[in-house]
């Protein structure tokens, strides 16, 4: 379930997610990804449009970190081409494959270099789009932004390119706004609260306060979300111009939860319940036999972007993928395949041999033999470890797979 779906119904924070391997397998095309790159530079739409198609498939379900760090540059090139002049299909899949590119590639030069040149077609793309694309726009420049970005400057850069848009005085259709805001959100939740502009975001809690008047569900839960980081970032002053008007910290975040209460009901009363101080917001992730648990905002942001972008290939990225195993401190557990076994023998010891002095051999039987510290007591240490060791790998391959069903 999307993020907003995990804020709205509190038993699933508390249920570990379990990942359905049958959904995650892709047929394998016929044609080699080579093909279908070149199949981009060819001048009839209908062609570029299904090899976008099926590059974006297989990105979103596969890693293919080889592919696309021999083909980087000619893979985003394309990409821009058909942002530049292509139809409103290649438009949508081109955003969508520099997403899955960048996030296949990790975070370094390359990733800042896509950063960098969508950062320029962005603002052209919202205006001829005519906001047709416009979720689309907000999802790669998040995902872009979030790898690519060097620092918090750069991350903050994208972050005022969604802030203008949501502050036009035109009404965006909610599904757009919605998207908007969660993009912001994201990209928020990677700044360390003391890198925080002191004076870009001050209008920022009174507009959540605005959005929570609407009556759109989408737009509701998105800023719910965006003021339940904010609550945890910390820095009220930060994030509204009103923060004069109290006498603490403790008094503005009273004040906006009382105007919270007063404008939620229904559904709304029930999501605006994450942004009490004792809401249990731990949410377990199982891969495996491994468990990944995120108990803040800011992961569990990260985590449910991230998914939802995936789609059914989230399992497979967060098993093969480096970046998101950075991301997310996750390290997968070692499988064996069902025709390989671990072996150990069946009888080991630890054998070693000190020359000792005729004269001292009394005194030094009990260090050598019976001390803690001694080389047979350490070597009968390291044995033992490695025999748990054994049996924990002989395990993880009867298990590890059975876990993802």
């Amino acid at each position: 379930p999307e993020f907003c779906h995990i804020l709205s119904r509190r038993q699933e924070f508390k249920q570990s997610i379990q990942m359905d391997d049958a959904s995650n397998s892709t047929a394998i095309p016929k044609k080699k990804l080579h093909t279908y790159l070149e199949e981009l530079f060819k001048k009839k739409s209908s062609v570029r449009e299904n090899a976008l198609r099926i590059l974006v498939k297989q990105f979103q379900t596969n890693v293919h970190y080889e592919f696309v760090e021999n083909n980087f540059v000619t893979l985003i090139h394309r990409c821009q081409n058909c942002l530049k002049r292509g139809s409103a299909l290649e438009i949508d899949l081109a955003l969508q494959l520099i997403g899955f590119v960048v996030l296949t590639l990790g975070a370094g030069d390359n990733a800042h270099e896509v950063y960098e040149e969508l950062l320029m077609l962005v603002p052209e793309l919202l205006i001829k789009s005519k906001l047709s694309h416009a979720i689309k726009v907000f999802e790669c420049l998040s995902i872009v932004t979030s790898v690519g970005a060097t620092d918090f400057v750069d991350t903050e850069r994208s972050m005022e390119i969604i802030w203008q848009f949501l502050n036009q005085e035109t009404k965006h259709p909610s599904s757009v706004a919605a998207a908007a805001i969660s993009g912001w959100v994201l990209l928020l939740s990677g700044i360390d609260r003391w890198n925080v502009s002191p004076k870009k975001w001050k209008e920022s809690i009174p507009f959540l306060l605005k959005q929570l008047e609407e009556d759109d569900e989408h737009v509701n839960v998105a800023s719910i979300e965006a003021l339940a980081l904010i609550f945890e970032i910390g820095s009220l002053e930060k994030f509204s111009n009103q923060a004069r008007e109290y006498a603490s910290m403790k008094d503005m975040k009273d004040g906006i939860m009382e105007h919270v209460k007063r404008v939620c009901n229904g559904t709304k009363q029930d999501t605006s319940k994450i942004l009490e101080d004792d809401y249990d917001k731990t949410v377990t992730l199982t891969l495996g036999r491994t468990s990944l648990t995120f108990s803040t905002w800011s992961k569990l942001k990260q985590m449910s972007y991230i998914r939802k972008f995936l789609g059914n290939g989230f399992k497979n990225h967060m098993m093969e993928n480096e970046h998101l195993h950075n991301v997310f401190h996750f390290a997968p557990a070692t499988k064996c395949s069902d025709d390989l076994e671990l072996y150990k023998p069946e009888f080991e010891e630890v054998v070693f041999r000190v020359f000792v002095p005729e004269v001292r051999r009394e005194n030094c039987a009990n260090r050598i033999h019976k001390s803690h510290n001694s080389l047979l007591s350490k070597g009968r240490t390291k044995l033992r470890n490695k025999y748990r060791s054994l049996a924990e790998e002989t395990k993880a391959g009867y298990i590890a797979d059975e876990e993802l069903d």
